[in-house]
């Protein structure tokens, strides 16, 4: 059988000290995610609020003539860095060919 011993009352002091500490953890964590949870809905409610009302997009014109400015732009790099391989390309290939 089991042998009982009487706790002395600062040893069940310091257990209810620590049951409250427990409990006062357990409801910190609470209320951590739930301040987390409502800083994530107030960050997605500010973050569409934003894109909607002070966001200026631009029209379909403004979006046009600039797609077509980045294509140009893209079109005479590719073509600067086609004319850079090629002579490069043939000054190497002359080079070897004089040394072999």
């Amino acid at each position: 059988m089991g042998v009982r011993i009487a706790l002395s009352l600062q040893d069940t002091g310091l257990l209810r000290t620590r049951h409250f500490n427990r409990l006062k953890a357990s409801f910190r964590l609470k209320a951590d995610k739930h301040l987390k949870m409502s800083r994530i809905s107030v960050y997605f409610k500010e973050s569409y609020k934003e894109l909607t009302q002070k966001v200026s997009w631009p029209t379909w014109n403004q979006l046009q003539s600039s797609a077509i400015v980045v294509m140009v732009a893209s079109v005479i790099l590719a073509a600067i860095i086609f004319l850079m391989d090629f002579v490069f390309r043939h000054l190497m290939t002359t080079i070897y060919n004089l040394l072999y």
